[in-house]
């Protein structure tokens, strides 16, 4: 009929009935945001200061907000971060949320040859388990970028799942098998909130009411399209307190909505290996042509 909204097959088919998923993806950098960009950055106090912020005030508030809310979340914490904030990463562990693998120093793969990323890999894994008391089971790529040779890398030594690439909005596999859980740009708070004067990151920060409805837009589509919808946010931008209050109001919004599942990334990488036909593949040239289109 004229003037309804389009509303698409379902792209995926989400336990108890739910209409989409709910992934809160938290990049806990903290001090490696600096570190990574010029180690002299140590010793620049107000930049320091900064990204500190995230590990020291922004994770226990959000925890707290989790706690508050009752949903789940996943952290993505680098090696570095974990090792010089041992209480925080065992904190998250205890409280039910998941921890995944985030490089050590929020390393850019792209500049890393195949053995050194390996190396990377590796350390991480020994410290994340160590402090975690659980072996983490995701990755996500520092930057959301990845090398070739990364989904294999992570697959040979037993990773389930990476939320790194960006080519669907519901999970799907690399060729290795590896599972993806796709984000995107517009689901981030980097390009909404960071800013640093010197050295020059990001841009003047949005107010709070323009990214609601920016990501309140998006998941009611995705919520309609039967999508996968990944929130991914930084506690050194995203704890600070209207910040706090904006993932409050747009958590309980999902809530009121009905129909969605709040998951950590591992239970949507499970779900889909254990039911990979949840998925509905759209691919005009992966389909066969005489392959019937699923209701």
């Amino acid at each position: 009929m004229k003037g309804d909204l389009f509303s698409p097959t379902p792209r995926f088919l989400w336990p108890g009935g739910a209409k989409c998923a709910v992934v809160l993806c938290f990049d806990v950098d903290g001090e490696t945001t600096a570190l990574e960009h010029d180690a002299a950055l140590r010793n620049r106090l107000t930049t320091w200061s900064q990204c500190a912020y995230g590990p020291t005030v922004g994770v226990p508030r959000i925890l707290e907000l989790l706690d508050h809310l009752g949903v789940p979340a996943t952290f993505f914490i680098p090696g570095y971060i974990a090792e010089n904030h041992p209480r925080m990463t065992g904190t998250v562990a205890t409280r039910g949320h998941e921890i995944g693998l985030h490089g050590y120093l929020h390393e850019k793969l792209a500049y890393l040859d195949q053995r050194q990323e390996e190396d990377i890999l590796l350390k991480s894994l020994e410290i994340l388990t160590r402090l975690s008391g659980s072996r983490p089971v995701g990755y996500r790529a520092p930057w959301f970028e990845l090398n070739p040779w990364t989904p294999r890398l992570l697959q040979d030594h037993g990773l389930l799942y990476c939320a790194s690439a960006m080519g669907d909005d519901v999970p799907y596999r690399h060729d290795c098998g590896l599972i993806e859980i796709p984000g995107q740009w517009m689901l981030e708070d980097w390009e909404q909130f960071a800013f640093n004067a010197d050295p020059a990151w990001g841009a003047p920060p949005e107010n709070c009411g323009k990214v609601f409805d920016l990501w309140w837009e998006e998941f009611e589509a995705m919520h309609a399209f039967g999508c996968c919808f990944v929130l991914t946010l930084h506690p050194w931008l995203s704890g600070r307190p209207s910040r706090v209050r904006l993932i409050e109001r747009i958590v309980r919004a999902m809530q009121n909505n009905g129909d969605v599942w709040f998951a950590r990334a591992s239970e949507v990488a499970e779900w889909f290996e254990n039911n990979p036909q949840a998925r509905r593949e759209t691919d005009l040239d992966l389909i066969p042509l005489t392959a019937e289109v699923r209701s």
